[in-house]
């Protein structure tokens, strides 16, 4: 070790608002045993995951934010390189100040500016590959640094994801696949009797209750799920849909306005309820009779799991690794992306099968999600720890030093 007995390790974040990523960073810290581990999170100071950082026990530092995106525009690529700098060189000091034992990056973003932050400081960096890299000329450069880099490694979420990122890139002896895990004693098996949320939410205990839960973005298909009710509502009338979230960056705002006025112009005011963000989800999955989640691209699919521990049924789109979680007509239903009609037909058929949702509810609640717990996770997560921390090398390593410099050259 660098410093005491207990291993360092500093969880980078490129941004401070929380969406699916966040949540998994702060299931790390949740699960870190703090007479073993020491976790610093360096994260920018908007939004809320510094605050949440600290109520997990961690130590939290400011780092700037890393706004860039993939684009083709020359002066957008000069700004984003430029900010790109700005927070490499912030992230390296840090790394000289704290000499932690490793670098956990808790996204692509954060994964890059690690990388060549820690470049020659003799420090491994870990990245946590959580989402699909864009069809993009940048994306090879990123795999082409995580290529070259001898002291990076690489987690992804699903095996969809770790295939994905490596794409015709030999990475995959760096990359390895740990499925995220949730504390199911946060989503207990729903009960009978009358639920507080559809009282809340003035929906009767007698309709059909669908729900959509997480991030409000185009990537989740909540629209065409408004659709596909709205094409079916004359031959169920007592079918609501709940929409469990918010837009977490302000370039969804957008698309959260439009969810709305799909609303009013498809008349399904009555029947379609915005809850913004709930701190727990729990209840709005147990007082549902179905969860869908109709994305074009899921890394992973957390509230799956979420829903599978309540005894909610799911229905998910057959993308990214979904897959790896259901499987069709045995613990949920798969439907392809996109298919608005094939999900208005498997909506109101699912509506009037009780006994198909209750029989697939059981065997998902049962065998499924005890697969993706909390304590599944972590042990997984603590083997990749302890082989990293046996494995590291604290000397200056020039030829990564070279080969990056080289990376950003070309």
């Amino acid at each position: 070790m660098t410093h005491t007995s207990k291993t360092r390790v500093l969880y980078v974040n490129h941004t401070g608002r929380i969406s699916g990523a966040e949540y998994v960073l702060l299931n790390i810290l949740r699960g870190l045993h703090p007479s073993r581990y020491e976790a610093w999170v360096l994260c920018p100071a908007e939004g809320g995951l510094a605050e949440a950082a600290c109520e997990e026990g961690a130590l939290w530092l400011p780092l700037p934010p890393i706004n860039a995106r993939f684009t083709m525009r020359p002066e957008t690529i000069l700004q984003s390189l430029n900010q790109l700098w700005h927070v490499v060189r912030a992230l390296r000091r840090y790394l000289i100040s704290l000499n932690p034992d490793f670098i956990h990056a808790n996204t692509v973003r954060a994964g890059i500016v690690a990388t060549l932050g820690a470049a020659g400081l003799g420090r491994a960096v870990l990245w946590h590959v959580h989402d699909s890299l864009p069809h993009h000329p940048v994306s090879s450069v990123v795999r082409l640094l995580a290529c070259l880099s001898r002291r990076t490694q690489i987690i992804a979420v699903s095996h969809a994801t770790a295939r994905e990122f490596c794409g015709q890139f030999p990475l995959q002896r760096k990359v390895r696949t740990i499925h995220n895990g949730i504390d199911l004693t946060r989503f207990p098996l729903k009960q009978t009797g009358a639920s507080s949320f559809r009282k809340e939410m003035g929906i009767p205990e007698e309709s059909f209750l669908i729900c959509a839960v997480g991030q409000i973005c185009a990537r989740k298909g909540v629209k065409e799920v408004i659709y596909a009710i709205e094409r079916i509502r004359r031959r169920n009338p007592g079918m609501h849909l709940a929409i469990v979230g918010n837009a977490v960056f302000a370039h969804e705002e957008e698309y959260r306005d439009s969810l709305l006025l799909a609303v009013c112009h498809s008349g399904l005011a009555e029947r379609v309820h915005f809850t913004g963000q709930l701190k727990n989800v729990a209840p709005a999955l147990q007082a549902s009779d179905l969860l869908v989640l109709n994305s074009s691209e899921e890394p992973f699919g957390l509230v799956l799991i979420e829903a599978m521990s309540c005894g909610t049924p799911v229905l998910a789109t057959r993308v990214g690794g979904v897959p790896e979680i259901v499987t069709d007509g045995s613990n949920g239903w798969l439907i392809e992306p996109g298919d608005t009609i094939g999900l208005s037909a498997k909506l109101l058929e699912l509506s009037f099968a009780d006994s198909s949702r209750r029989q697939v509810a059981d065997v998902a609640h049962r065998t499924t999600s005890p697969q993706f717990s909390f304590q599944r996770f972590h042990r997984d997560l603590r083997r990749l720890y302890l082989e990293m921390e046996l494995t590291l090398q604290p000397e200056y390593d020039s030829r990564e030093t070279l080969a990056i410099a080289n990376c950003g050259s070309r």
